[in-house]
C-alpha cells in the first residue's frame, strides 16, 4: 500500500510540474496564411474548411481548445502541431520551392481522399470533415493530383 501512495504522489507532482510547461505561443492571425490563400486563389468554401480544420496543425494559426491548459494534454497537442508543420506549413508557403508547393497540394488531395487527414486524434476531439467538405477539398485540389 505504501508503494501505491509513493507512485500516486510522484504522478501528482509530475502533473503539477507539467503545468509550468504549458505553451500556447503559436497563435497568430490569419495573416500568416494569407500568402498561401492568395497565391493559390483558394475558393471561399475551401478557405473556410482550412481555417476550421487544417490551420490548427498546419500553420502558425492555432486555436487551442480549453483542455490545452492541462500540462500533459498540451505536450501531446504541441507534439502533434509540430509534426503537422514538419509535413506541411501553410504559414511558410513562400519558403517552399514551386515544385514542392505543387507536391504538397497533391498530397492534400491524397491525404483527404484516403481519409488520412485530419488525423484520428483530431477527429475524436474536433470532429472530422463532412462528406461535403471532403468533396469541396477534392474538387479544388484535383488539378494538383499526381498521376
Amino acid at each position: 500500500m505504501k508503494i501505491v501512495k509513493i507512485i500516486g504522489m510522484a504522478l501528482l507532482v509530475a502533473l503539477v510540474v507539467l503545468q509550468f510547461f504549458v505553451k500556447k505561443d503559436n497563435v497568430s492571425s490569419y495573416e500568416s496564411v494569407a500568402s498561401f490563400e492568395n497565391k493559390i486563389n483558394l475558393p471561399e468554401d475551401v478557405k473556410a474548411i482550412f481555417r476550421e480544420s487544417c490551420y490548427d496543425c498546419h500553420s502558425s494559426h492555432t486555436k487551442y481548445p480549453w483542455y490545452a491548459s492541462i500540462g500533459a494534454v498540451n505536450l501531446i497537442l504541441d507534439d502533434h502541431i509540430e509534426e503537422g508543420r514538419e509535413h506541411l506549413d501553410f504559414s511558410n508557403w513562400n519558403n517552399y520551392p514551386e515544385a514542392r508547393q505543387l507536391h504538397k497540394l497533391a498530397e492534400v488531395y491524397e491525404e483527404v481522399e484516403e481519409g488520412e487527414m485530419p488525423l484520428k486524434m483530431y477527429r475524436i476531439t474536433h470532429g472530422g470533415l463532412t462528406e461535403n467538405q471532403k468533396k469541396a477539398i477534392l474538387k479544388w485540389s484535383e488539378i494538383y493530383k499526381e498521376n
